[in-house]
């Protein structure tokens, strides 16, 4: 029997957060295409977000695959990056609940949807990224409208990437003393 032991136990848990935010941010858009299957058409507010959690997941894989290597400025980049995805993602998500909750407002097909939908990321992959619904016209997953789930997905994601870039800081700074 060959049994190690990890001298670093902080370098696994520096990339099991990161690959555990990529796992929820994926497991969002299986979710969102899966609702899209089901007749609920995307708003542009819903394809803002969906493109907020994918810059999620992408950075998020760079810095769970880069986290045991000794690319350490790659992977601190992409974990700022990625929490910076997840916040703006959050504003979209939070500027939905808004609209959900004042139903005499709406984004409608508006000019965003025009200029959603003639983007190229658009045209290549329609499926995930056009815009055809209404933002006040959302489903509900356990009574709770999918904006409301969007948004505490956000703030989720934040943290464990957070958590990731404050672990991966302080033992950079422990490592100086």
């Amino acid at each position: 029997m060959n049994l190690t032991i990890n001298p670093n136990p902080h370098r696994s848990a520096s990339a099991a957060l990161p690959a555990l935010a990529a796992a929820g941010a994926l497991g969002v858009l299986g979710g969102a295409l899966w609702m899209q299957r089901q007749g609920f058409a995307p708003c542009p507010l819903c394809i803002l977000q969906r493109m907020a959690y994918l810059a999620v997941l992408g950075f998020a894989l760079v810095a769970a695959a880069t986290a045991r290597r000794s690319s350490a400025a790659v992977a601190a980049t992409a974990l700022v990056l990625g929490v910076v995805s997840a916040i703006a993602g959050f504003g979209v998500a939070a500027r939905h609940v808004w609209l959900v909750l004042h139903p005499g407002q709406t984004c409608g097909l508006d000019p965003l949807a025009t200029v959603i939908n003639s983007w190229s990321l658009t045209h290549w992959f329609p499926s995930m990224f056009r815009a055809d619904g209404f933002c006040a016209d959302t489903p509900s997953l356990f009574g709770v409208s999918l904006p409301f789930w969007s948004a505490l997905g956000f703030i989720v994601l934040a943290a464990l990437l957070g958590v990731a870039l404050a672990s991966r800081n302080g033992r950079r700074r422990g490592a100086a003393a």
